[in-house]
């Protein structure tokens, strides 16, 4: 417990204001997206950057699909048109 006190004051600030940045930005983003806001904006207060990290790669590099009505075939999440039978999706 002597480590933590030994670590001055302006450096947890910093710390805090530096999470509490990073859980609002992961709050709007997702809330942009379509995501859990609230799952990703709590998630985003707990470690800095390593949490950041995941949340970009599951939202961003992970690609999102979903079964197209049509043709029963999986099609990419943001398209507008199904990339197999060219149905436009909802």
């Amino acid at each position: 417990m002597e480590e933590l006190s030994s670590i001055p004051l302006p450096l947890w600030i910093l710390l805090g204001l530096i999470l509490i940045t990073q859980g609002s930005w992961m709050f709007y983003d997702a809330k942009k997206r379509g995501e859990h806001p609230w799952i990703w904006g709590f998630f985003g207060l707990l470690n800095t950057p390593t949490n950041l990290i995941i949340y970009l790669v599951v939202t961003r590099i992970i690609k999102k699909v979903r079964t197209c009505p049509s043709c029963g075939n999986k099609t990419d999440v943001q398209g507008s048109y199904c990339s197999h039978c060219g149905e436009k999706l909802r």
